[in-house]
């Protein structure tokens, strides 16, 4: 897969829902004006991808934009454009740690007619500040999960709130906070004042930290790990602002927890194990595509796990539970 079939995937979804290039155009004018002033290295870095694939920026804002422009978009006729839209059903994950191990596991949800293979991105920033970072994604979208080398990986959850608005996309602030060194700093990029919305941010750090970030457009918490997480808030008074649990997120929530909580994965492949679980509904860990939603069903597209003192990843490009993991050295990857 290229950036540039990724990208004509994204254009494509919401041709078939009404928004043409010029309406595309319009609508990512104030999320790229707030990328701008908020996050100006995220916005040199969609050019950069935009002028290597050989496409217009629009093509490369699109798919980093998803979940902000989806919002806009109707789910029916009689459903007015920016009316908050049902709660999203997208990924999972999980952190644990214990004397001399901390692990992440991240099962990435998304349309499971997205083409093509999931690609590992390695970066290693212009600026001597920013660490390396190593994270699977598909091909056209900035990285969002995966592994820094401060010692950090990260799982991301979408969330819907209440006071969504048009900011900086969901996806390019994930990016930053990827590069987080602590929970504190985690916290800080989690919370740029012009973003548009709200992720769940589950993080593992070396050395047996683990927290979690929930964020909304205008509110934050801060939590002690270890945990789990899907798609709604934990938080009480983020709640308050966020949609209802659906049941799929509930059903995976109360999966994870009974499975972390009963029997505490020790080693990765016990985290695989659970990215790979089927028992519970109407949403299973390990989601397949339901063939009557067609393009728009959603499904695991990529399973990942880390385990910071190793400094290792592991990456199952597909759903895990029929897909091996690969596994990867940090470190010699960045090195290389």
């Amino acid at each position: 897969m290229t950036i540039r079939e990724s990208a004509a995937f994204n254009i494509a979804y919401f041709a078939r829902r009404g928004l043409d290039r010029a309406a595309l155009e319009r609508l990512t004018r104030p999320l790229l004006d707030a990328t701008e002033r908020q996050l100006p290295g995220e916005l040199a870095a969609l050019h950069g991808m935009a002028d290597g694939a050989g496409l217009p920026l629009l093509e490369a804002i699109v798919p980093n934009a998803w979940e902000e422009i989806d919002r806009l978009v109707p789910a029916r006729d009689d459903v007015p454009a920016g009316e908050q839209r049902s709660p999203v059903e997208r990924c999972s994950a999980l952190t644990v740690a214990f004397p001399g191990t901390t692990l992440l596991g991240h099962d990435e949800q998304w349309l499971a007619a997205e083409p093509g293979e999931i690609v590992l991105v390695v970066e290693v920033p212009a600026d001597p500040a920013e660490p390396a970072i190593v994270s699977p994604t598909a091909a056209a979208f900035r990285p969002q999960v995966g592994w820094a080398a401060t010692g950090h990986a990260q799982g991301v959850m979408s969330l819907t709130a209440s006071d969504d608005r048009p900011g900086v996309p969901r996806v390019l602030v994930s990016r930053s906070v990827l590069g987080a060194r602590d929970r504190h700093d985690a916290l800080r990029r989690a919370t740029p004042g012009e973003r548009s919305g709200g992720y769940a941010y589950l993080h593992a750090f070396r050395g047996g930290d683990a927290c979690l970030v929930e964020t909304s457009a205008t509110g934050a918490a801060l939590s002690d790990g270890p945990g789990v997480h899907a798609n709604h808030y934990l938080d009480p008074a983020l709640a308050e602002r966020g949609a209802r649990p659906s049941a799929g997120s509930q059903a995976r929530f109360d999966r994870l927890a009974v499975q972390v909580g009963d029997a505490p994965p020790r080693t990765p492949g016990d985290v695989m194990r659970i990215l790979s679980d089927h028992d519970s509904t109407p949403s299973a860990i390990c989601l397949h595509p339901d063939a009557a939603g067609g393009d728009d069903a959603e499904a695991v597209s990529f399973a990942m796990v880390c385990d910071l003192e190793a400094g290792r990843m592991w990456v199952a490009p597909g759903r895990p539970c029929e897909t091996p993991f690969e596994a990867f050295d940090l470190a010699a990857l960045v090195a290389g």
